[in-house]
C-alpha cells in the first residue's frame, strides 16, 4: 500500500472488500453483472453512489425519495454533505441520518457540509473518523477533505495529510478527492464567473460559513494533483454543495483533472445522484448522473433460474458440431445476453462464446441452443463448460450479480477412432441407474473402462460376454463408459449413477 494510514489518528483504517468467485472443476457457474444500459464483459465490477444536500427544512427529515432508496445495493456510498438541516445538533437527528446512510460503515465516506457541522465530536461518535481522512478501497485512494475548516482553505494537519498521500501514492488506479464546497471554482478563470449559478453558497464575503471563499486550492492542492496524474493515476474531485440551482456539474481541466459535483433539492422533481461504475479488472471508473426515481425501483433480488445445461451429442470428434442447450428463464425482466467458456480437462484449450439471447435458436420456452464447431485440433478427453454468464436487465435498467452452478461436460474422442464407429447405435440401460448397467448394439467388446469427471480411468470389465457393466461400488455422478472392441474400435457413452 502506498498510503500513509494511522498517522495521528487522522487516517481511516484500510478497508478492502475482496470478492472471490470460485469456479469448481466440471461445474458451470453463472454470474449477472450490471451497468446502466449494458452488462460489461467482466465479473469484477463495483458501484459507488455520490449523494449530497439531502436535507429538508425540518430536522431530522431527509428528502423523501432518498429515504426510500436501498443503499445496500451499492458497494460504496459517498456523501457530499448537508445531510440534514442540522445533522449533528443532537443524537436523535444523527440516529435518523445513520439509519438511512449507515455512517459508521467503512464503505460510507462523508465530506462534511455547513449544515452538518454543529458538533464534530458527535459526528465522530457515529463515524469513528475525523472530519478529514484517507481511505484505500478497491485499488482506489480516497481523500475526504473538510472544506468548512479554515473558510475553504486546506491547511494545518489536513494539508499535511493531503501531502502525505499525494507524495506516496503509486499503485492506485484513481485518486478521489471528496469535499463539500466547490473550492476549485475560485481562482479558475472559466469557473469563478459562474459560481453564483452553480454552487449553493455562492462566492461569499467575510465569514460566510456556507460560501466559497478565496482559498489555496490552486496554490497548494492542484499542483500536487498534477504530479499524481503524471504517475498515471486518474484524479477526480467530487463536491456536494449544489442542488438549489442545478443537480449536476462537471468540468475537465486542460491537464485532464476531473471536477464533478452532485446534489439535490429536497422535494424537487428530477433530482439526480452521481453513479460510478468501477471495473477493477480493467482499472476503469465511469460515471453517470441518474434520476433518484431510477434508484427507487426495487432491485430484482431473485436470480434468473438456470434449470440445466447439456451438450448434444455428449461424445464428439474434433471438427464436429456440438450443440449446447441452456434452459433458463427470468419472469421479472427477461434474459439479455449469454457468455460461456468451454475448457479442455488439461486447461490448454478454450472455446469462448457470447451472444444475445434474441440471436440464439429458441427450441421451446426457456430452452436456447448454441451450435459450436469444435476445432480440428481439439484434444481428446473431457471438456467442461467452466463458466457461463447469463445477463438480464431489471426494470430500472440495472443488471444484478448472482452465482449458481450446474454441472456440464462432454467428451471429445480421439481422431484415431474408426469413423464407422460413430454410426453405431449402442444402448446402455437403465440410464440413469443405480450402478448396474447392461449394454447392447455392439459386439466383440474386450475392454470396458469408466472415466469419472476428474479424468480418472478404471477398468470395469473385460466384456466376457455378460453385457454387464457393474458400477455399484462407484459414487453417484456422471461417467463416460469407454468400450474397446477386438477390432480396435472405441465407443464412448455417457451414463449417470444416482
Amino acid at each position: 500500500m502506498d498510503q500513509i494510514f494511522g498517522m495521528m489518528n487522522l487516517v481511516n483504517k484500510l478497508a478492502l472488500k475482496t470478492i472471490w468467485i470460485i469456479v469448481g472443476l466440471f461445474v458451470l457457474s453463472f454470474s449477472l453483472i450490471a451497468q446502466l444500459g449494458d452488462c460489461p464483459p467482466t465479473y469484477d465490477v463495483q458501484y459507488f453512489l455520490h449523494l449530497a444536500h439531502t436535507r429538508t427544512g425540518a430536522n431530522p427529515l431527509l428528502d423523501p425519495e432518498v429515504e426510500l432508496i436501498d443503499f445496500s445495493y451499492f458497494d460504496m456510498l459517498w456523501l457530499g454533505g448537508d445531510l440534514a438541516l442540522a445533522t449533528s445538533e443532537d443524537d436523535s437527528i444523527m440516529l435518523h441520518v445513520d439509519s438511512v446512510f449507515h455512517l459508521g460503515n467503512e464503505t460510507t465516506l462523508w465530506s462534511l457540509g455547513n449544515h452538518d457541522y454543529a458538533d464534530l465530536n458527535r459526528i465522530q461518535n457515529f463515524t469513528h473518523r475525523n472530519a478529514f481522512y484517507a481511505s484505500y478501497q478497491n485499488n482506489i485512494t480516497f481523500l475526504v477533505l473538510d472544506t468548512q475548516d479554515s473558510l475553504s482553505n486546506i491547511t494545518g494537519d489536513q494539508l499535511e495529510l493531503f501531502k502525505s498521500v499525494t507524495d506516496t501514492i503509486q499503485e492506485s488506479t484513481h485518486l478521489i478527492i471528496l469535499h463539500h464546497k466547490l473550492i476549485w471554482m475560485y481562482g479558475n478563470p472559466d469557473l469563478e464567473p459562474i459560481i453564483g449559478s452553480v454552487a449553493n453558497g455562492g462566492l461569499g464575503p467575510g465569514a460566510c460559513f456556507s460560501c466559497i471563499h478565496p482559498n489555496n486550492f490552486y496554490s497548494h492542492i492542484y499542483p500536487e494533483l498534477l504530479e499524481v496524474e503524471k504517475r498515471g493515476i486518474e484524479v477526480i474531485c467530487v463536491a456536494g454543495d449544489i442542488g438549489f440551482r442545478r443537480s449536476e456539474f462537471q468540468h475537465t481541466t486542460e491537464e485532464g483533472i476531473q471536477f464533478l459535483a452532485s446534489g439535490i433539492e429536497a422535494g424537487k422533481t428530477n433530482n439526480k445522484a452521481l453513479l460510478f461504475i468501477h471495473n477493477s479488472t480493467l482499472g476503469t471508473l465511469d460515471w453517470e448522473y441518474v434520476f433518484l426515481t431510477q434508484l427507487l425501483t426495487p432491485m430484482d433480488k431473485d436470480s434468473p433460474v438456470l434449470h440445466s445445461v447439456s451438450a448434444v451429442p455428449d461424445s464428439v470428434f474434433p471438427g464436429d458440431v456440438i450443440r449446447i442447450i441452456v434452459e433458463a428463464e427470468d419472469e421479472k425482466s427477461g434474459l439479455a445476453e449469454i457468455r460461456l467458456d468451454i475448457v479442455s480437462l488439461n486447461g490448454e484449450q478454450t472455446i469462448s462464446f457470447s451472444s444475445l439471447f434474441e440471436d440464439l435458436t429458441q427450441m421451446e420456452d426457456g430452452k436456447y441452443a448454441i451450435d459450436l464447431v469444435l476445432p480440428d485440433t481439439a484434444v481428446s478427453g473431457i471438456w467442461n463448460i467452466s463458466a457461463i454468464s447469463v445477463m438480464d436487465f431489471s426494470e430500472n435498467g440495472f443488471c444484478q450479480h448472482y452465482e449458481d452452478s450446474v454441472p456440464a461436460s462432454f467428451f471429445v474422442q480421439s481422431t484415431s477412432v474408426s469413423v464407422a464407429v460413430k454410426a453405431k447405435k449402442v444402448l446402455i440401460y437403465p440410464n440413469p441407474g443405480t450402478g448396474r448397467f447392461h449394454y447392447s448394439g455392439i459386439s466383440g467388446v474386450e475392454i470396458i473402462q469408466a472415466i469419472d469427471q476428474t479424468g480418472r480411468i478404471t477398468n470395469v470389465s473385460d466384456g466376457s460376454g455378460t453385457n454387464l457393466i457393474d458400477l455399484s461400488a462407484y459414487p453417484q455422478g456422471i461417467y463416460f463408459i469407454r468400450m474397446i472392441t477386438s477390432k480396435g474400435h472405441v465407443l464412448l457413452e455417457r451414463i449417470v449413477i444416482h
